[in-house]
This record gives C-alpha cells, sequence and structure tokens, in this order.
C-alpha cells in the first residue's frame, strides 16, 4: 500500500517518526514529506523523501485548493502530523486526495500528557489503521541503536559536547559550559579522550566566546558542520553531552553514550532514545550540576567500557 506520511517539523521532530518507520518498514511503501535537516537522517527508512519547503507543498495552506495540486497526486492513504486550527489544511488534503483515506493528527501530543512524542506517533499511525505495534517500536528504540554506526564504539576516542539548541530557553549558559568543560579535562576518566565542542547556526555568537576562554588545545571546535561532517564527528564518539536538541537525540539514536540535560524541556515525552542515555534536568545551573552532569558522563563510560581509553 502506497502511503503518504506528513511530518514537517525541526530535526529531533523527524527523528521521533524513526520507531515508526523502521516498525512498518518492509509492510507498506512509504512516502515521506519532512523538513531538513533531519530528512536526510531519516530518508534510508522510507521509499520516497520529499522536503517539505520543497516547490508545492505550500498550498496545502491556500484558503482554496490550487489547481496544480501538491507534489504527490496520488496515494492509497494519507497520514498527516499538522496543527490545523482553521481546518484548511485538513480540507484541501480531502480534496487532493478525494478518494483516499485522509488521517489528521496534531503534531504533538498535549503538553500534560504522560507520553514520549515517538510512542504518540506510532499510536496515531496505529489508530489511523497501519500496521504497526507501538510498544514493540518504542522499546525497540529505548533497547537498541536503531541507526547503526559503522565501527564498535570502543574503538572511537572522542568526546562530543554540543551547548546549545535551536531554542534558548533549553539551554544552560555558556559559564556553565565553560566550567564542565574544564573540570572535564581533569577527570581522569576522560584524559586521554580526543574532545570535540560542537556549535551549530544558533550558537554562532558563542563560538569567539569559547574559543577565547578555552585554555587547551585539546578542545576541537567544530563549527556549523554540514551533515556529511557531523556523521564523520558522531561517527568517532564514544561521548556525548548535550541539550534538548536534535542531534542529542541523533547521537541516542546512534548508540553513543548520551548525557541529555533538559531545563524547559518535558523529559517524559522527549528523552533521548537508546541504550546508553541519561537524563539530567534541571530549570537553572544550581548547586551540584555540574557534578551531575560528570557523574553521568563518567557512568556511562565505565558501562560502556570507554572510560580511560
Amino acid at each position: 500500500m502506497n502511503t503518504l506520511i506528513i511530518r514537517p517539523g525541526a530535526f529531533g521532530d523527524t527523528l521521533m517518526l524513526l520507531p515508526s518507520l523502521i516498525n512498518i518498514s518492509g509492510s507498506l511503501t512509504i512516502t515521506l514529506v519532512a523538513r531538513q535537516p533531519g530528512l536526510h537522517f531519516v530518508q534510508d527508512f522510507v521509499n520516497r523523501s520529499m522536503d517539505f519547503d520543497s516547490a508545492g507543498w505550500h498550498r496545502l495552506f491556500l484558503e482554496s485548493p490550487a489547481k496544480d495540486g501538491l507534489p504527490v497526486s496520488e496515494t492509497d492513504f494519507v497520514v498527516a502530523f499538522l496543527n490545523d486550527e482553521g481546518g484548511a489544511i485538513r480540507r484541501n488534503l480531502n480534496t487532493y486526495f478525494p478518494n483516499t483515506p485522509v488521517h489528521f493528527f496534531p503534531s504533538f501530543p498535549a503538553k500534560r500528557e504522560k507520553i514520549h512524542v515517538a510512542r504518540y506517533i506510532s499510536n496515531c499511525l496505529k489508530t489511523a489503521g497501519l500496521p504497526i505495534d507501538p510498544r514493540a517500536a518504542f522499546e525497540n528504540a529505548v533497547m537498541h541503536p536503531i541507526m547503526s554506526m559503522e565501527r564498535p564504539l570502543q574503538s572511537c576516542n572522542t568526546a562530543v559536547v554540543h551547548p546549545g539548541s535551536g531554542g534558548t530557553k533549553k539551554n544552560q549558559p555558556p559559564d556553565f559550559w565553560l566550567k564542565v568543560l574544564r573540570k572535564f579535562m581533569r577527570e581522569p576518566a576522560f584524559q586521554k579522550m580526543a574532545t570535540s565542542l560542537l556549535l551549530g547556526p544558533a550558537e554562532a555568537s558563542l563560538h569567539s566566546f569559547f574559543r577565547k576562554n578555552l585554555e587547551s588545545t585539546k578542545w576541537e571546535i567544530c563549527f556549523c558542520p554540514d551533515n556529511e561532517t557531523l556523521t564523520g564527528l558522531l561517527g568517532k564518539a564514544c561521548l556525548y553531552l548535550g541539550h534538548d536538541s536534535g542531534i542529542t537525540h541523533l547521537a541516542a539514536m546512534l548508540g553513543i553514550p548520551t548525557v541529555a540535560l533538559f531545563t524547559e524541556s518535558n523529559s517524559v515525552q522527549w528523552h533521548p532514545l537508546g541504550p546508553a542515555v541519561q537524563v539530567v534536568q534541571k530549570k537553572g545551573p544550581g548547586i551540584g550540576l555540574i557534578e551531575k552532569v560528570l557523574k553521568a558522563a563518567t557512568d556511562l563510560s565505565h558501562a560502556a567500557g570507554v572510560d580511560g581509553l
């Protein structure tokens, strides 16, 4: 059955589809419409991928359906995860696919609902009638790396730290991370690791701050890597520290021991999925938070057999 899944969202939002896509792979022919950069990392798990920001998909938002239709003109089944307060998107989908079942869901669960976003997506797909086992899909993502690493974790030797995210409210201040990095370099368990500080577009203003204040030449600063460079960097990682961000979710799904700091985000709904994840949740830097982060990193490294290298 040809199935069109529409879920435009940020990096991490798109990655939350992966448990479901893996569970239903082979039973459906899937066209996924999503946004970059997340689309790049999930496209191998579907039959066809399309960028929601490419030409034609804007017609979903028109008050009246356009004569030209959408970039996909035929499918057997449609599932859309979109917020549609006015109802125009639903009306347009029903017009563009008049003889096709169209199932429409909010992009995310209600804020207070105690369900992980990945499990919510699986539940929605099951409600729509797709052949998916939501429990198995979620448990597989928690217990196993659902994105493969090219080499054994024990052969990797780099600690990657990403002190930012797409939302400033989710971030600890730069001074906090500077203290973490300085303490990290003094810990015996990590002294033999190569170390990389990862800064994305949202952290452009922090580039000069860290370059000025990181005295050790051990720290390589990787600024705004493209997808290939990011994949290569994470391919060398034996440990990852970061906020609730798309890259943090990617690291966890790759099976990299991951320490995820949550401030404003709901960790019940958004905790990273993977077999080696520890979540540290606290709104402000506070007393003892640095020690909690370093302890989580030490515990994960020891469990994975990469401490001391």
